[in-house]
């Protein structure tokens, strides 16, 4: 079976993450990751990640496009004589006319028009998104390559239409495409797999919440391997407590509090997207980070216990909620930064609910960033908790290879 050569991106304004991974068949293995910070400023660094050692290279990028040609001239002497042959590329919002990855059909074809058009459901993620592929196609080496975009919101794609619809007027669905899509969607089609391989039973038979808890944090209900149901709705803004974001809110208290500071809407949104979640809670030196709170916490601060608790049960309601409708959950699970390595978080998420009476193993809960166990339910036979660590990448990777000829 021949191995392919698969370069992935996953980019925002300021940053791009880029990635090689080898493909045969269905093994991703890393070669090579390149992580690039402060595009548009003079302090810009790429940071490397080969083999197991790390080195940083201080490089100025003014755009993405001086960031590719960066990455293109460190493969080469890398990698002499590498050849890629795919490219993959995270793209956030899909909207309504993208329920699975799309081979990109150029810089002027509807794919990246659609992205472009999504910007205003996504405005901090599918214009860089946007920016991104177009200095692919352009590059002298990366727009020789088929490129694929995967979306986060192709998982939760298939989610019925009593779960998908707002209970709003239907001219803001069928005219201004608000509705319920869903994030994470890389994650959420790796851990499936994988809880399905951890348990020795096909995909479409795993009944399952998954809860991917990290800056930004949502969980999915899933059934018979689909996405069936999802924390995050027309924006990643709803939902869970997350680092900076507020996730559910009334939405009547905007206008009161629009009404009370003297701001517009777009302000109050910016506000409930980079000064709420678990900074807005702590409000403690700029902290929005889990585990800087945890240890807080257990040194005694009571304001880092009630943001924890705050979060946590949050977390719990959903895992409640989603369990209590489905017909034969099988598991559910851990992922993301916070998911994979905060055992007392995990803990506190379990004793919320009460009803499942959870059995918990303290020391496989005290282990971090590890494929375990780490409890099962006293009312439900064979239910678990489980964590999984997640890899958005290997997806990237996966799925930009079914596009190679």
């Amino acid at each position: 079976m021949s191995a392919h050569h698969v370069i992935c991106f996953n980019g925002g304004s300021s940053s791009i993450k880029v990635a090689i991974k080898k493909v045969t068949g269905n093994e991703v293995e890393s070669v090579v990751d390149f992580n690039c910070q402060g595009l548009g400023t003079d302090k810009g660094y790429i940071d490397i990640k080969k083999d197991g050692a790390k080195e940083v290279l201080e490089r100025p990028m003014p755009d993405h496009a001086t960031a590719l040609h960066e990455i293109t001239a460190l493969i080469n002497k890398l990698f002499p004589g590498m050849t890629l042959d795919a490219a993959g590329h995270r793209v956030v919002h899909g909207g309504p006319a993208f329920k699975e990855t799309a081979l990109i059909d150029g810089i002027d074809g509807e794919v990246q028009a659609k992205i472009h058009e999504y910007s205003s459901l996504a405005p901090l993620h599918n214009p860089a998104n946007h920016q991104i592929i177009m200095a692919c196609l352009k590059d002298e080496v990366f727009g020789k390559l088929p490129h694929a975009a995967i979306f986060d919101t192709q998982f939760h794609a298939q989610m019925a239409d009593y779960v998908k619809f707002y209970a709003v007027p239907e001219k803001w669905r069928t005219e201004h495409n608000i509705q319920r899509y869903g994030f994470h969607g890389a994650s959420y089609t790796y851990i499936t797999d994988r809880f399905a391989e951890l348990n020795d039973i096909p995909v479409d038979q795993a009944n399952l919440v998954i809860a991917h808890l990290g800056n930004g944090c949502s969980m999915a209900k899933v059934v018979n391997g689909k996405g069936a149901d999802t924390t995050m709705g027309t924006t990643p803004l709803e939902g869970l407590v997350m680092g900076t974001r507020s996730g559910d809110i009334d939405p009547g208290a905007l206008e009161l509090i629009a009404a009370n500071l003297g701001i517009d809407i777009k302000e109050v949104v910016r506000m409930l997207n980079k000064e709420s979640g678990l900074l807005g809670l702590y409000n403690k030196e700029g902290i929005k980070e889990m585990h800087f709170i945890r240890q807080a916490a257990l040194e005694g601060d009571k304001k880092a216990e009630l943001v924890i608790n705050i979060a946590a049960y949050r977390t719990a309601k959903y895992f409640a909620e989603y369990l209590g409708t489905m017909e034969n959950p099988t598991g559910i699970a851990f992922t993301g930064g916070v998911g994979e390595n905060e055992g007392y978080f995990r803990t506190k998420v379990l004793n919320f609910m009460s009803l499942f009476r959870w059995k918990i193993d303290e020391k496989a809960m005290a282990t971090r960033c590890e494929e375990i166990v780490v409890a099962e339910s006293g009312l439900v036979p064979g239910l678990k908790a489980w964590v999984i660590p997640t890899d958005e990448e290997k997806v990237f990777a996966l799925e930009a290879a079914k596009f190679i000829k």
